[in-house]
């Protein structure tokens, strides 16, 4: 039940955002402005998230020096799989 309640919600903010562009787009209401401290900081978030992820990339390559056992890391990785670790810690 909650799954649909969150899939309603989620349908609705995405239908709201697509109002608001479609107005925008046609000139119907104003478009938000954002402050320019803002956008840095946005430009500053954008700019973390990709280096952390580049750096935990990296970071299991050290960890896991195995490239057999990263390649299938990855691949689990990519269909959203949860590989159980033959060594737990």
């Amino acid at each position: 039940m909650k799954s649909i309640k969150g899939l309603a919600a989620e349908a609705a903010t995405a239908f709201s955002r697509a109002v608001q562009y479609t107005e925008e787009k046609l000139g119907t209401s104003e478009k938000t402005e954002l402050d320019a401290q803002f956008d840095g900081l946005a430009l500053r978030a954008d700019r973390t998230k990709h280096w952390t992820e580049r750096l935990v990339s990296r970071t299991d390559a050290v960890l896991q020096p195995n490239p057999n056992t990263r390649v299938e890391d990855y691949f689990f990785e990519k269909l959203d799989k949860k590989r159980e670790h033959p060594f737990p810690n």
